[in-house]
């Protein structure tokens, strides 16, 4: 089966943040009808990562970060992780734009719920 362009998106910002020394904890995380694209540890931060692509056009994709789908995102995965352990949590969005098979601009909008 090939890989769609979002599994390729997804791979690549799973390997930029591999790469920026953040742990890899899920990926493809979801509950009920809200997913998340990579839940990670950055330091002592724990991190749900959305990953945006398009493929089409000169423009990056739009990123409208939802606060509410956050929230119960981070409220699942915290109630079934059941840890005492003290941590920040933030939300961070990775924007990809695909100019070709072997070239993308990328962008990490880290904790992109702090314009809102």
């Amino acid at each position: 089966m090939e890989a769609t362009i979002k599994d390729k998106a997804n791979k690549a910002a799973t390997t930029f943040l591999e790469r920026k020394g953040y742990d890899i904890l899920e990926e493809g995380w979801a509950h009920g009808t809200d997913a998340v694209d990579v839940i990670a540890r950055d330091d002592e931060d724990m991190v749900f990562v959305d990953v945006l692509v398009k493929s089409a056009g000169l423009d990056m994709p739009e990123e409208k970060p939802d606060r509410g789908k956050f929230e119960r995102i981070a409220a699942a995965y915290l109630a079934e992780l059941g840890d005492e352990e003290n941590f920040a949590v933030r939300y961070d969005m990775v924007s990809i734009l695909v100019l070709s098979d072997s070239r993308a601009l990328l962008r990490h909008h880290i904790n992109a719920l702090s314009a809102l």
